[in-house]
């Protein structure tokens, strides 16, 4: 696709956009409510966030305190974390699509482009 193509959708999807705030304000909304998993360590740790990448819960089976390796929970406690957030920007740019009808990073070749070109090309 190129850029005058890319530029046309990113002109239809604004256009389609009706009123952003309440779109927007839906969005928070959503993502807020929404919930993503995730575990390290066969389970033994297991971190929720919202969508919106707001750490909600941390579960560690008991069994890792009675382990003495500090440094495996900590380890295991950074994956599922790191992997819960990677779950979370997932679901939002998901969310992002259906509520605005497209999703902002969809456009960033096209902003790069431009930038990189020096401008909008003349009309």
């Amino acid at each position: 696709m190129g850029i005058f193509d890319q530029m046309k959708q990113m002109r239809e999807a604004f256009s389609q956009l009706g009123n952003i705030k309440e779109k927007q304000e839906e969005l928070q909304k959503r993502l807020a409510q929404i919930r993503v998993t995730a575990s390290a360590g066969a389970g033994m740790v297991e971190v929720t966030a919202s969508a919106d990448g707001t750490l909600t819960n941390l579960n560690i089976n008991p069994i890792m305190f009675n382990a003495d390796d500090k440094k495996m929970l900590e380890d295991l406690i950074l994956s599922a974390t790191n992997e819960v957030q990677r779950k979370a920007k997932e679901t939002m740019a998901h969310e992002m699509k259906n509520v605005l009808g497209f999703n902002p990073s969809d456009f960033e070749g096209v902003f790069n482009q431009i930038q990189k070109d020096g401008g909008f090309p003349p009309v």
